[in-house]
């Protein structure tokens, strides 16, 4: 709400409105329903709340000290609901369907209902059939003006399949949905079904060329993760959740990766729920050297090395050094760190300092 429109509900009120955010959580710890709409109203401490708008579990509202009635409450929150309702002149019937199913899958996401399954009223159920690829695209900052619905829709369209359904969900945030196709279509030899490692090849080189697409048509920064085939009707919320998490995770641990793959977060998602004293009073006691990871040529010898599954030969290779060169590296670090990454349980627990001290040195 503008300071214009503010002002003139405090005239109209005849009591001071302050805009605040809240979480769902605390809106549902002091009173408020467990899934808030735009509208809604509640009894506070402070005043009366009224949500003005949803995004995720943030919700902005307003409080007033003023004493309204019921009916005068139903007629805000019918106004704040009217003002935020999208023009429906100006969407199709498939963005208004689409619209519609994004918001019951945030509302579930937020109440932790992963296992929810898509209600019989939404239109586009009969759309969700098996074996359906989910891609989650999060476009924070673009350089231009961000893509509309019709506008975004069809760009994802030229590049994966005319069955794909575009979800909004949050603000920048979209989830996609891709006919399986896209897989089969990659196979060798038509015939051959690809196996489980292939698949994810595949995933993630679609996944890349999603995110090329997206950016070079919009420019930005922006964010993209893909899953495993699903059934939406089925598994629609939990895949959301999950894919929010992987961006979230690869956001965290692996600055400057714009790509994030569900199966190689396995780990990060493990230590992100340790407590950051707990984490950094591990990092301390286990480095030889607190300086070590300071060096950038240790970092990305050490991000290649476990990269290429621990392989010289083939980090040698991506790192475009002769083998020897490798080996000295690698060697410096076990004199320094009293670690060889060369040994399995050595590289195992430096990957994982690498990990966490790529996360506390942002503190």
């Amino acid at each position: 709400m503008n300071k214009t429109r503010l002002q003139q509900l405090e005239q109209l009120l005849e009591a001071p409105v302050v805009p605040k955010t809240v979480t769902a959580a605390e809106w549902e710890r002091e009173g408020g329903k467990r899934n808030p709409e735009v509208g809604d109203t509640l009894h506070a401490k402070q005043g009366v709340r009224i949500i003005t708008r949803v995004n995720g579990t943030e919700l902005q509202v307003l409080e007033t000290a003023a004493s309204l009635t019921p009916l005068e409450e139903r007629l805000l929150g019918y106004v704040l609901q009217h003002n935020n309702a999208k023009p429906v002149s100006s969407s199709s019937d498939l963005e208004r369907q689409a619209r519609r199913l994004g918001e019951w899958i945030q509302q579930s996401v937020t109440a932790g209902e992963w296992r929810a399954e898509v209600p019989d009223r939404m239109e586009l159920r009969n759309r969700l059939f098996d074996g359906m690829v989910p891609f989650l695209l999060l476009c924070e900052q673009l350089d231009d003006k961000e893509p509309n619905y019709n506008e975004l829709e069809k760009t994802i369209r030229t590049y994966i399949s005319d069955e794909t359904l575009l979800v909004p969900l949050r603000e920048h945030e979209w989830l996609i949905l891709s006919t399986d196709r896209v897989l089969t279509e990659a196979e060798a030899d038509g015939d051959e079904a690809l196996g489980h490692e292939e698949t994810k090849e595949v995933l993630a080189s679609l996944a890349e060329g999603l995110h090329q697409l997206v950016t070079g048509e919009w420019g930005g920064e922006c964010h993209i993760a893909v899953g495993e085939p699903i059934v939406p009707s089925e598994n629609v919320v939990r895949i959301v959740g999950t894919l929010r998490e992987t961006i979230f995770l690869g956001r965290k641990f692996h600055v400057g990766m714009q790509v994030h793959l569900p199966w190689l977060v396995h780990l990060e998602r493990l230590l992100s729920g340790i407590p950051e004293q707990v984490r950094s009073r591990f990092v301390e006691e286990m480095m030889g050297r607190p300086d070590l990871f300071t060096d950038s040529e240790t970092i990305s010898t050490l991000d290649a090395f476990f990269s290429m599954d621990c392989n010289v030969s083939e980090t040698a290779k991506k790192l475009f050094i002769h083998r020897n060169t490798l080996l000295y590296r690698l060697d410096k670090i076990k004199h320094e760190a009293g670690l060889d990454v060369r040994s399995f349980n050595d590289a195992v627990l430096v990957r994982i300092l690498l990990l966490l001290y790529k996360v506390t040195k942002r503190k």
